[in-house]
């Protein structure tokens, strides 16, 4: 089976079976991460770098009044963050909102691979223009969208993201999202992301499904109106800047 950390890298271009499996080959060790269990904690030493192989978790910072600030959400084929390889204390929390498998890497076979090997360390590069691009929208997204855009949004960009990473792609996410989380996702109170909900509901655009998971009924329609766009994912690469690096290469 392949992981979803090569899935999601090969949108960016191509990933040769060898340097797939050179990156693979970083891996210390898999670790099993339950619900609520803190992978990183705002203002402590980044004990590990690691990505993603099942399940989702959350990107947040915390304020001195305690309330919280979701940056991100983490998907199958997501890397926790590099923040490792260049600080030594990290400056937000990462925490598991299911039950996770995680991949802890060896940090430093992870930067020599960076240093001698030019698919992965560009298809790496891609990896962190994505995360700037989700969080330049995420800036736009709670700074100047209503809140019904805002939701629509979210959810269009998580739908597309777990395809990515090899989930499912007919608008059915793979995770609850609880009224909390999308609140401090999208700068919302829970109530106000009820009454968006239902909103959405009625307008035939979502529902909720088995076990409070949801579901947007026809992605294309839901896309029109929210006016979403997808190239801030950046999933498609000139193809010229290939050819200029396989010129450089030979």
């Amino acid at each position: 089976m392949t992981s979803p950390l090569i899935m999601r890298l090969r949108h960016h271009g191509k990933l040769s079976d060898e340097a797939a499996d050179a990156l693979l080959g970083c891996r210390a060790r898999n670790r099993l991460v339950e619900p609520g269990q803190s992978l990183m904690q705002q203002g402590q030493p980044v004990k590990s770098l690691f990505w993603i192989e099942s399940g989702w978790a959350m990107r947040h910072r915390s304020l001195a009044c305690g309330r919280r600030q979701i940056l991100n959400l983490l998907l199958p084929g997501d890397t926790g963050d590099l923040q490792g390889l260049v600080d030594t204390r990290a400056d937000h929390s990462v925490t598991a909102m299911t039950q996770l498998m995680v991949s802890e890497v060896d940090a430093p076979r992870f930067l020599e691979l960076i240093e001698g090997n030019a698919e992965i360390s560009s298809a790496l590069l891609w990896s962190v223009v994505q995360e700037e691009g989700i969080l330049r929208e995420h800036i736009v997204r709670i700074g100047r969208r209503s809140a019904r855009i805002r939701l629509a949004h979210l959810l269009l960009e998580l739908v597309r993201r777990q395809a990515l990473g090899g989930g499912p792609s007919d608008g059915r996410l793979e995770t609850n999202l609880t009224r909390d989380v999308l609140a401090d996702c999208l700068g919302l109170t829970p109530v106000h992301i009820s009454r968006t909900l239902s909103e959405l509901r009625r307008a035939g655009l979502v529902r909720i499904e088995e076990r409070g998971r949801l579901r947007v009924i026809d992605i294309g329609e839901l896309a029109r109106h929210a006016d979403y766009d997808t190239r801030y994912l950046h999933l498609q690469r000139p193809a010229h800047i290939l050819d200029q690096r396989g010129r450089g290469a030979a």
